[in-house]
Formats: C-alpha cells, sequence, structure tokens
C-alpha cells in the first residue's frame, strides 16, 4: 500500500519536519479512531479549524482515493523513515530495518531473560524507535506491566538527530495510546553522538544495560563527516584503516553490556572479511565471546539498497568457538542449525572463511598464497570518468572526437591512451571490442613515474582537449564533495594510482557470476579502469596464474568464500582473494600444466594439488 504513497508524499509533502509529523500523527490518529490524547501528541493534533488543515486534506483525500483502509504502527515506521533527506542518510546511514527481522532480534535476546519488567534494553542507533516500539510491545504483553513504567525503567533510545528522538516519543507514546493508556510518559531517550560514549561527559544513566539491539548506522569510510572519523579513532576496533561508521559500533555496545548482556544486531557482514575490520574480528577472538551470526550473503534485506548483512548475536560469557549459519533466503527458522568454528581456527587478520571453513582452510594452506605469488592493481581513479574517458565517435589523422550533450569536442590523440574497462571483459566480448580513450594529462619521466602535465603546457600543445577540460571545470571542481584544493592542478586525475603499470597485465573483473575468462595483455601503454588485473614481467608465470584461476577450483572457491552479491554474482576483490593458495609446480609440473587446452582437463589435472 505505502508503495503507492509514496511517489504521492515525495511531490506533495512540506519542508517543515515539524508539520510533516502533525501530518502523519493525524492521519494515524483518524484511521485509528485514537480520540484521547495525552499532552504530548496533542501538539501534533490538526483540527478542522487549524492553519494546516488543508495540508492534512491533502494527504487525507489522496489516501481515500487509493481506498486505503488502514494505517498501523509498522506503516508509521515506514513512513518515518521515507522522509528523511538522503543527504542525513549518507551521513547517518539511517535504513528501515523489516519487522520480521527485529522481531527474530529481540525474541532470540529476550527469550533466556526470566524477569522483563526490570530489564533494561537499548538501541543506541535507534533512528524513529521501531525496536524500541516492539521490545515495549513485547515485555507489556508478557509482564502486564504499564507502558509507563517500561518507557521509565526499560526501554533506551540513543540517536544522533533530534529528529529521530523526537519521532521515537511519538512512535511509543501512539502505541500506549492505540492500546488504551492514556497519560503523559517520561522516556529515557537521549539525542547525542553514540561514539561519545568514551567522554567524560556521557549520560551515566545510558550504561549498564542487559540488552542492546538495533541497526548500526551503514556509512562507509569516504562518506564520513572529519568530527565523525576522528571520533571513531577512540575505539580499538578502528585501528585498521579507514573505518565503516558501523565498525566501532560493536566495541561500544559491548562496553555498555552489563557481565550477562547480549547483543543483537543486523548489520553488514563486510566485517567478516574486510581489511578495516582485522582489529574488530582481533577483539572478539581475544575475548572469545559467545558469537552466534546468521550470514545472509548475497541476499538483500534492505530493499533497493546495495547493502549484504547479517544477524549477529554476542554474549560475555566465554565460548570455545564461533557459531555460525548461512541462511541466504532469510527463512530465519526458529531451530537455526549451527556450525561450531573453534577461534584458533581463525584468523582474524586474513579473514573469516566461515562458509565451508574447512574447505577454504585447506585450499589456502596449498603452495603460495595468491597476494604474494603475483601483484595485482586496481584501475586508474580519476574521479570522473565521463570526464576523461569515451569512445569516439570519429577521428582523423590528429584527433579523436567526444561527443558530450550534442556538442563533438576534438581532442588530440597524443594526449589520449587505450584503456580498458576489465569489468567488462568475463564476457565473450573481445578485448577490441571494449577499448575506449582516455584523457590522459601526465608524461612518463625517465624514472618511470607519471608526471602531470604543466597547465600552460596543455594550453599550448594540446588546445583542444584543454578547452574541452576546460569546459568541464565545474564538475571537475565537484569531485571529492569539492575537496579538489589539494590536487596538484584542477584537471588532474582523482588518485594517482595504476598511471603506471608493468607491461604484462592479467585483466579481471571486481564482481563475476561465472568461471573467469582472463585476458593477457603485454602493454605498457595500456590503462585500465573499474576493474582489476594481475601484473608483472614474467609471462610464463602470467600463464600459469591464468590457468589456475579460469578453473573450477579457483571458482568454487569464490562462491564458497568470497562476498556474495545479487543475481549470483560474488566479488573478486583483494580481501576475497588474496589468500587462495597456489601450488608450488616443478618446472615439469608448469610444463605439463601450460600443454593442458581442455578446461576440463585443467580441472581434473589441478584437482591432485588441493586433495
Amino acid at each position: 500500500m505505502l508503495q503507492r504513497i509514496f511517489p504521492f508524499l515525495k511531490r506533495n509533502l512540506p519542508q517543515d519536519p515539524f508539520l510533516i509529523n502533525r501530518i502523519f500523527v493525524s492521519v494515524y490518529l483518524i484511521y485509528n479512531k485514537v480520540e484521547s490524547y495525552n499532552q504530548f501528541i496533542e501538539r501534533y493534533v490538526i483540527s478542522e479549524t487549524d492553519k494546516d488543515y488543508e495540508e492534512l486534506g491533502k494527504v487525507l483525500v489522496f489516501l481515500n482515493k487509493q481506498n486505503v483502509k488502514m494505517i498501523d504502527m509498522e506503516d508509521m515506521i515506514k513512513l518515518f523513515e521515507f522522509v528523511i533527506s538522503p543527504s542525513d542518510r549518507i551521513v547517518t546511514g539511517a535504513i528501515y530495518t523489516p519487522k520480521k527481522i527485529r522481531k527474530y532480534i529481540l525474541d532470540a535476546c529476550l527469550r533466556k531473560s526470566t524477569d522483563l519488567s526490570y530489564i533494561r534494553i537499548a538501541d543506541i542507533a535507534c533512528g524513529c524507535g521501531g525496536f524500541l516500539m516492539d521490545a515495549a510491545r513485547i515485555i507489556h504483553r508478557a509482564t502486564k506491566v504499564s507502558y509507563r513504567d517500561i518507557f521509565k525503567r526499560c526501554i533506551y533510545g540513543i540517536d544522533i538527530q533530534n529528529y529521530s528522538i523526537e519521532r521515537c516519543q511519538i512512535l511509543l507514546n501512539l502505541l500506549a495510546l492505540t492500546e488504551g493508556e492514556i497519560g503523559d510518559f517520561e522516556f529515557n531517550l537521549l539525542c547525542a553522538d553514540t561514539l561519545d560514549f568514551k567522554s567524560d561527559e556521557w549520560n551515566s544513566n545510558f550504561d549498564h544495560f542487559d540488552v542492546i539491539v538495533g541497526n548500526p548506522p551503514y556509512v562507509c569510510g569516504r562518506n564520513m563527516e572529519d568530527d565523525t572519523r576522528l571520533k571513531t579513532k577512540c575505539y580499538e576496533v578502528c585501528d585498521s584503516g579507514s573505518t565503516d561508521l558501523y565498525i566501532p559500533f560493536f566495541q561500544i555496545a559491548v562496553e555498555m553490556l552489563n557481565d550477562e548482556g547480549k547483543i543483537g544486531y543486523i548489520t553488514m557482514n563486510s566485517f567478516l572479511k574486510s581489511l578495516n575490520a582485522r582489529k574488530l574480528r582481533a577483539f572478539f577472538a581475544d575475548n572469545q565471546f559467545d558469537i552466534h551470526i546468521v550470514d545472509f550473503r548475497g541476499y538483500q534485506v534492505f530493499k533497493g539498497k546495495s547493502t549484504y548483512t547479517c544477524l549477529f548475536f554476542l554474549e560475555k560469557e566465554k565460548s570455545k568457538a564461533l557459531h555460525y549459519s548461512c541462511d541466504e533466503q532469510v527463512k530465519l527458522a526458529k531451530r537455526m542449525h549451527y556450525e561450531d568454528i573453534p577461534w584458533n581456527l581463525l584468523d582474524a587478520e586474513k579473514g573469516w572463511n566461515l562458509n565451508q571453513n574447512q574447505v577454504a582452510n585447506k585450499i589456502e594452506s596449498v603452495g603460495t598464497p595468491l597476494f604474494e605469488f603475483c601483484q595485482t592493481r586496481h584501475g586508474i581513479a580519476t574521479l570522473s570518468n565521463k570526464t576523461y574517458i569515451f569512445l569516439p565517435n570519429k577521428e582523423d589523422d590528429k584527433y579523436y572526437y567526444l561527443e558530450k550533450e550534442d556538442v563533438s569536442y576534438p581532442i588530440e590523440k597524443t594526449l589520449c591512451k587505450d584503456i580498458v574497462n576489465s569489468n567488462k571483459l568475463n564476457s565473450e566480448k573481445a578485448l577490441v571490442d571494449l577499448l575506449h580513450k582516455a584523457i590522459f594529462p601526465y608524461v612518463i619521466d625517465k624514472s618511470g613515474k607519471a608526471v602531470l602535465i604543466k597547465e600552460e603546457v596543455i594550453q599550448a600543445k594540446y588546445p583542444c582537449a584543454y578547452s574541452y577540460l576546460q569546459s568541464q571545470r565545474e564538475t571537475l571542481d565537484k569531485r571529492d564533495k569539492g575537496k579538489v584544493g589539494d590536487y596538484p592542478a584542477w584537471y588532474a586525475y582523482g588518485r594517482t594510482q595504476s598511471l603506471v603499470m608493468p607491461a604484462i597485465k592479467m585483466f579481471f573483473p571486481k564482481i563475476a557470476n561465472k568461471p573467469l575468462n582472463c585476458v593477457i595483455v603485454e602493454n605498457s601503454n595500456l590503462l585500465l579502469y573499474n576493474g582489476m588485473a594481475f601484473v608483472g614481467d614474467d609471462m610464463r608465470k602470467m600463464k600459469i596464474l591464468q590457468k589456475v584461476l579460469e578453473s573450477d577450483i579457483f571458482w568454487n572457491y569464490v562462491v564458497s568464500n568470497s562476498k556474495p552479491y545479487t543475481s549470483g554474482y560474488y566479488s573478486l576483490n583483494g580481501s576475497n582473494i588474496k589468500n587462495f593458495g597456489v601450488p608450488k609446480f616443478t618446472k615439469a609440473e608448469e610444463e605439463e600444466l601450460l600443454r593442458l587446452e581442455n578446461k576440463g582437463a585443467v580441472n581434473q589435472w589441478l584437482s591432485s594439488f588441493y586433495e
């Protein structure tokens, strides 16, 4: 039902957050025939004589036309999440958690609790309060304790946004009023940055919890504000390079718990393998917490979001093993089957191979780890590929012609290099069909380093390309959120990676949905973008690696242990494949492998090295 409403709301809702709240509350009260309000909710009620009644009327008329019969509490959560601004979502990582997931987490965390009447349960990134609403309802039904007392002593929420705290209050008030409990309520809701937990100014009432549940904020390192990034450094689990915002929320929750406390999160599953979660994995292993993980792998719980998640449960009591279950259909069985993986078999540095752990460990024990056998390189990072990379619509002796917005720009050929998107090479398309041109404002000096060409030189020697780049300057200046002042020049690439690479390159995609079909090229001038490449100076070694990586053994390893995506795709990024073991072949074995042309024969021959 709401899917039909959202487009209307996007076009017609006012911008004022308070008015939005008034409209949503009034709609809920009308549809649920709630006529007894408390003092808090009264301020959100729009009467027929109210100046805002016209705005409310637009929404009511639309709902009537759509034949909407009911607006329940779950709809209110979805509505509040919907009106969060896109810019706030980027910074705070706010996202709606489905009711099914919230219920499963709460049931798992509260199952063994003997007395819910005095339990202290918190959501430390609570948003508009979906978890807290469910928790209050569970406690009320199990104990018959009034909502007044539950809100006062059992339920705690923290969020960085004032409007989230306000909407959480609204939600909890409506819950109580709808179920017939009238009066004004006291809440333990704190508007604060949870990352400030270690500060001396922290509110001591928000500590020593029995249960912490929730959905930690999904914000990657590059989207974090500078002060937020600085705060994460207070936590030992963030001491592994550029951290993501959800990572410190594990340590904070552990430190906020009582000794017998429990954590229940839905969270990114990237911490199982990512480089920036090495310290987090070590934190768990060193303490040997009792951890249960339900991994959804490639299933996207959050529709329309490229996020891959798992359920994470932690108790502070010691355990000799981590408990892992894979649930790629999100069936969430009451009796989940877990594989017990001893802590001493898990390598925090390498990443955790939890899916088919024994098979993965065996493969990784063979020969030389892939990252030691051969170097990998990512493609160039212009941070504006649409500006620099193009497929000429025509060419002559001197120029390639770049067409943009119905304008044809001549670009001097001598300022261009061939470039290929290796993400597309795992198809039947030939390399020549995928070649594009890249405007390359660099020269390679005698030492083999890429040096940016001076602006006056480009202007004089490549006037057409310079004129085109000038026409795109506004776009280029917006790179890195406008922080281009640190660039050596406005026309420089955003990053300097992979401007110079060894002559021999074996291209492969960052994600794939079938066994690899790698392409080896010997061309020092050929650039790469989007995908990846193994690089080196030894063609024989590269051809041996090609045989191994195109085998079913490698692909099965990827499927079992790499990060999954939708539609059967799997990540081939460094951290996911770097520990794959490449056998140490004798010279005779190398010759035999190179003679094999049939992939079936290669698979059979290689299998003996991994037994």
